[in-house]
């Protein structure tokens, strides 16, 4: 092998090396935090459900797991929570994941996108739900 070519290889290693170790600085968004209930939508019939004076939701996910549902004030649901990613019923691909380990409940997708947070519940005919950051 000639010198240029051994070179070549060394710079193609070098690279991909440094390229490899970069890491994202790109902050992700967490569900950590207050969120209001503003709709759900689905079901078989394709019902939109919306928030209104006698109907006020509000999810609470802390840092140490723990999940608070509280609907006009009063605590319905308490649970621990875990975030992963999981294989979802509407795709092939990993997706961000709520689950609820030690209850019964269905796994929540989700996606936030600037100060919405978006449930997908992973069964069929299930609702999409809607929350706004606290």
């Amino acid at each position: 092998m000639n010198e240029k070519a051994i070179i070549m290889k060394m710079f193609a290693l070098f690279l991909s090396l440094i390229l490899l170790s970069c890491e994202s600085n790109e902050v992700k968004p967490s569900v950590v935090g207050s969120w209001k209930w503003v709709e759900s939508q689905g079901g078989i019939a394709g019902l939109t459900i919306k928030a209104s004076e006698s109907d006020q939701r509000e999810m609470i996910f802390d840092s140490k797991g723990n999940f608070t549902m509280i609907q006009n004030g009063k605590t319905i649901t308490q649970a621990k929570y875990e975030l992963k990613n999981a294989k979802s019923i509407t795709s092939t691909e990993l997706k961000p994941m709520i689950t609820f380990p030690n209850e019964d409940a269905m796994n929540l997708s989700y996606e936030i996108k600037g100060n919405n947070l978006y449930l997908f519940e992973e069964v069929y005919d299930g609702f999409s739900h809607t929350y706004v950051r606290k």
